[in-house]
């Protein structure tokens, strides 16, 4: 059992508000790791604990709530547009982890938001 560490789970969040690591559509464990001076294991069972979440799927949130600013900010620009530049690396993987995340597609959330 992972004890959870508030510290470095502090230190992720801010990273991932400020550096917004996300955004980059290679990030992988080990560069999160790398950036906060831990490594992959410890990082990932960290979040697990805190979060509840995979690496993949903690990633993913922040993506899609950069993508839900973006929609809301920019209403006409094209979603290959907001997928791209919220770090998806295509536009079937943003839909699909979007409507995982938010319950809607990114167009009905369009919409509705």
């Amino acid at each position: 059992l992972v004890s959870i560490d508030n510290d470095l789970i502090q230190r992720i969040c801010q990273l991932m508000d400020e550096q917004k690591p996300y955004l980059n559509t290679e990030l992988k464990l080990q560069d999160l790791a790398d950036l906060l001076g831990t490594n992959r294991t410890y990082l990932a069972d960290s979040i697990k604990a805190s979060c509840g979440q995979t690496f993949t799927q903690f990633v993913n949130i922040y993506r899609v709530d950069f993508a839900k600013k973006q929609l809301r900010m920019h209403p006409d620009k094209k979603m290959s547009a907001v997928a791209t530049e919220s770090g998806f690396t295509t536009e079937t993987h943003f839909f699909r982890t979007f409507k995982t995340v938010t319950g809607m597609t990114p167009s009905e959330w369009r919409v509705k938001g």
